[in-house]
């Protein structure tokens, strides 16, 4: 859901362990295991629990709840699946993504466990991607972070990748109709709109493709 979920370098070098790239002045990296708490944290601000301005019960309790999930693999919000960007040593943001046919497979291995989902039929959901598709879900940006390209630079440096790794999928994702910044910044990275009634955990959204 990284286009539903936004917050905002270019001149990428690869570091010297052919893993990690240089954007401007911050590290886009792979995550790993130990980052499992800040990816709980920021799905957590992404989906509208925003536990970067003020934790509260319910937030913290979602962010508890899937930093387990991230730190295994096998779930949408794995570490595997996410990139996390770095200004000297201090995680900045992270960015969640893979391939759609995974989609059905991981949501449910995700969310079945909690409460807070037990009522939603998992099953009768239509996917937010599938098949022939990579899908950008997840982009969150701590706030002192943001508006520096951060979370451009996360997409661009995932956007390359997936065209060298998938160069036969479509790179989707969905945005809120009222993100307008997501939405310009999203058209800015050669996505368009291509169908406005997707309708995910029971809200609205707009899906783009690149």
């Amino acid at each position: 859901m990284a286009g539903k979920r936004s917050s905002d370098g270019y001149g990428m070098h690869k570091a010297e362990d052919n893993l990690s790239i240089r954007v401007m002045n911050y590290l886009i990296r792979p995550a790993r295991p130990e980052d499992a708490v800040f990816i709980g944290k920021c799905v957590c601000e992404a989906i509208g629990f925003e536990i970067f301005e003020k934790e509260t019960d319910l937030n913290r309790e979602i962010a508890e709840w899937i930093a387990p999930l991230s730190a295994r693999e096998g779930t949408l919000y794995s570490y595997q699946n996410t990139l996390i960007a770095e200004i000297d040593g201090v995680v900045a943001g992270a960015f969640i993504s893979y391939p759609g046919s995974y989609y059905h497979e991981w949501r449910n291995e995700t969310f079945r466990e909690h409460p807070y989902f037990k009522d939603l039929d998992m099953n009768a959901m239509p996917d937010e991607a599938g098949p022939g598709e990579y899908y950008l879900d997840t982009l969150a940006v701590l706030p002192p972070f943001r508006r520096q390209g951060i979370g451009s630079g996360l997409m661009k440096s995932r956007i390359a990748q997936v065209q060298q790794e998938y160069p036969n999928l479509r790179i989707t994702l969905l945005v809120d109709p009222e993100n307008f910044n997501g939405q310009r910044i999203y058209s800015r990275l050669g996505f368009r709109i291509i169908d406005r009634n997707v309708i995910a955990f029971n809200h609205l959204y707009w899906k783009m493709e690149r």
